[in-house]
């Protein structure tokens, strides 16, 4: 097995991929003090944006030049090219690399390791949707990590040096790990989304629904973090306001009944939280779950008609 001990702040880096991701982490990873050497990307001019923002980094058009001129190499490209990117890399003994996935293991990286690299993978569990606003979020962000003793060593250094909380997982935890990011990262913006678009239907907006929603999404982030699950559930579903979500079930579905099968399974699938929580009676949540199960199925069943 390759001898990652080698690997410290010293180590110099290039990063293939200059999206957010990728784009985000060498500037940050640069800001910490890590040498970031060479920036590679799909277009040129890509790699070149995030160079010129990083002191001593050079730009350059070829992944093989890039992977050459570091000796540790991170490829932040969408999942589907972090193989055959990898493949088309000539790896050298005592060289590492590390994905920035978080459903894919290190299988991924078997070819590199056959020819003497060592391989791990450093998973931002982060929204991402530009660079600036990237490296600004990076401090608190838990990174997923995976890898040898010495990998992990590694990349947790690296993780605490950019204000990151890293977390070790093994192979079978990953896909599973990135369904809870995705839940969270992806779909919650789709429900931000959704819930703007709403505002449209009594004549405002959705740039204003957003604007106004957004503080109660900082504000649900920060009771999640302060008071856990499930401190966290609030609204009329723990208070048991049968009445008040008989409104919602209503509107949405003579306003929005595009939207009803969304809010139907939230509701449901945060009721058991709100007894957990001991703010909503046994018997109570069994009344608000037919009464939405009675929208829903009425939805479906105009949906097949």
């Amino acid at each position: 097995m390759t001898d990652t001990t080698r690997f410290d702040k010293a180590t110099t880096l290039a990063f293939i991929g200059a999206g957010y991701v990728g784009g985000s982490l060498a500037i940050a990873l640069a800001n910490a003090g890590y040498p970031v050497v060479a920036v590679a990307s799909r277009t040129f001019a890509s790699a070149q944006t995030v160079a010129d923002r990083i002191a001593g980094c050079t730009a350059v058009e070829s992944i093989a030049d890039a992977a050459n001129r570091a000796q540790f190499v991170f490829i932040t490209t969408p999942d589907d090219a972090i193989g055959p990117t990898s493949e088309s890399i000539s790896w050298t003994q005592g060289q590492g690399v590390a994905h920035c996935s978080g459903a894919a293991s290190l299988d991924i990286f078997d070819p590199a390791t056959r020819k003497g690299a060592s391989a791990g993978a450093f998973h931002p569990l982060q929204s991402f949707n530009s660079i600036d606003n990237g490296v600004q979020s990076v401090p608190g962000t838990t990174f997923g990590i995976e890898g040898d003793a010495a990998m992990q060593g590694y990349l947790s250094e690296m993780a605490l040096a950019i204000g990151g909380n890293p977390i070790l997982l093994k192979p079978e935890d990953k896909v599973l790990y990135h369904t809870s990011g995705v839940l969270m990262g992806n779909l919650l913006a789709v429900l931000g989304s959704v819930a703007s678009r709403i505002w449209e239907r009594f004549d405002h907006p959705t740039d204003e629904g957003a604007k106004a929603l957004a503080p109660m999404m900082k504000a649900v982030a920060t009771n999640l973090e302060t008071s856990g699950v499930p401190g966290v559930i609030a609204g009329p579903y723990p208070r048991g306001d049968i009445g008040t979500i008989r409104k919602h079930l209503d509107a949405l579905s003579a306003d929005v009944p595009e939207y009803l099968p969304l809010y139907c399974e939230l509701a449901l699938a945060g009721l058991p939280f709100a007894v957990e929580k001991g703010s909503l009676d046994p018997e109570r949540a069994r009344e608000i779950e037919a009464l939405v199960n009675r929208f829903k199925t009425r939805q479906a069943s105009k949906q097949t008609a």
